[in-house]
């Protein structure tokens, strides 16, 4: 090999380290553009830097909740959006960076102040027949305020359009699985509701590409042979943390119909 072809030889590695370089710059160019579209196109990402926006108020004050740790540490993986983007920190496991470990929801959320007036609600009441106002005796009492929250939380596990993902998968997660919690607050006093929806909780799915296209029931095996999922009963996530929930006997010989949409 002459010296000029060792020289063209070197030129050409530079071309291609260059052309990487420059195809790499692209792809996270495009990465960022999509992640800001994503996020400030949406009104449906939601983040909490000091409150656990993942996990309901019941589940936040059971004695496994760890309050002191950081949150993405005590957040619920289900909820997660974007952890899987935050897996190098995370590996890190270093508490300098906690502070960049935000999770962020997919949902709704939104928090309103109300008022009861009672001086109001009384001279609606004092009010006679005919219209005419007589008033009451009796102390002044102040207005009264109360905070009412709704934090809607989707999955990020199984989530897709409609008729596109149905059923429940091997690891037990349902398809579009959403928790719905009201919080009512009325100092010192805290309530929360919470409804949970998902798919119907069975191996099944629907074409797509009908008007009203029909379910279809997926696994030829028996479901008992599906140990991640069943249990004797159904042991899916969505029946976590809610308290005792009814057991759905795998061995019964009813036969289960599916809805046309569920």
């Amino acid at each position: 090999m002459t010296a000029g072809e060792k020289i063209k030889s070197a030129a050409e590695n530079v071309k291609s380290k260059k052309k990487e370089t420059k195809d790499k710059e692209k792809f996270e160019k495009r990465i960022m553009e999509e992640l800001l579209k994503m996020f400030n196109d949406s009104e449906f990402f939601y983040y909490s830097e000091n409150f656990d926006l993942t996990t309901s108020l019941q589940r936040q004050h059971s004695p496994e909740y760890e309050q002191d740790a950081a949150l993405w540490r005590r957040a619920d993986t289900r909820f997660f959006w974007n952890r899987h983007m935050l897996e190098e920190l995370i590996h890190l496991d270093d508490p300098l960076a906690d502070h960049w470990l935000l999770p962020i929801v997919q949902g709704y959320v939104q928090m309103e102040t109300c008022l009861m007036d009672f001086e109001e609600d009384k001279t609606a009441a004092d009010m006679s027949s005919s219209g005419e106002f007589s008033p009451s005796s009796g102390p002044k009492l102040d207005p009264l305020s109360y905070n009412i929250s709704i934090v809607s939380r989707r999955s990020c596990h199984r989530a897709g359009t409609r008729s596109r993902k149905r059923g429940i998968d091997s690891d037990g997660a349902c398809a579009n699985y959403v928790e719905t919690e009201q919080i009512i607050e009325f100092s010192p006093h805290i309530v929360s509701f919470v409804q949970v929806r998902g798919s119907i909780p069975v191996f099944w799915s629907q074409s797509g590409f009908k008007y009203r296209p029909p379910p279809r029931l997926d696994r030829a095996q028996p479901l008992e042979q599906s140990p991640n999922v069943w249990e004797g009963g159904i042991s899916s996530p969505a029946c976590l943390g809610h308290g005792d929930s009814a057991r759905f006997d795998v061995s019964s010989s009813s036969s289960l119909l599916l809805p046309q949409g569920a």
